[in-house]
């Protein structure tokens, strides 16, 4: 099934994060043409309220363990700013180097080939797409050794190297 994001994203981190989960949360921002809030010394209720500021936006806080990025917890401002709706537990590979990250932004989709994830995706919407998407998205495949793998593809069909491996979720809203 093919999905695709109807809201802006509003992406920070942690305080004190890792290189890596810098650089994770810039190529998530590039990827999805996101505000990226530099959080510093920022406590979590003026990160909140900068978000509500945005109309239609989710805020993605990025958290790490030993130094990696392993969590991402999804929040719905306008509807609950204390507890998040989501949250997605994952390991990374990032490319050796920095590539160019061609999308645009204004179409992503995710195509689901998981049935893993089936549960996550219950509450979007579905896209009755005509053609086969190859392009400005995320295909996420079941994965052996774990629930499942996220690869991101850009505008020109070309994969950007930065592969996410979905460990679980956790849904808060229902």
């Amino acid at each position: 099934m093919i999905y695709a994001i109807k809201s802006d994203l509003i992406i920070t981190t942690s305080r004190k994060p890792s290189q890596i989960t810098r650089r994770f949360a810039q190529f998530i921002r590039h990827y999805f043409d996101a505000v990226y809030i530099n959080r510093g010394k920022m406590s979590f209720r003026k990160v909140v309220n900068f978000a509500k500021q945005e109309e239609n936006s989710l805020l993605l806080i990025l958290t790490e363990t030993k130094g990696n990025p392993s969590n991402i917890d999804v929040y719905d401002v306008q509807a609950d700013d204390e507890n998040p709706i989501a949250n997605i537990y994952f390991n990374i590979s990032l490319p050796s180097q920095n590539n160019r990250i061609n999308v645009d932004s204004s179409e992503i989709f995710f195509v689901n080939k998981s049935k893993s994830l089936d549960e996550f995706f219950d509450n979007l919407t579905g896209i009755d797409a005509k053609e086969h998407i190859e392009k400005n998205c995320i295909i996420i495949t079941d994965d052996d050794e774990n629930m499942a793998k996220a690869i991101f593809i850009d505008k020109n069909g070309q994969d950007c190297r930065y592969k996410v491996y979905i460990k679980g979720f956790n849904l808060n809203g229902d």
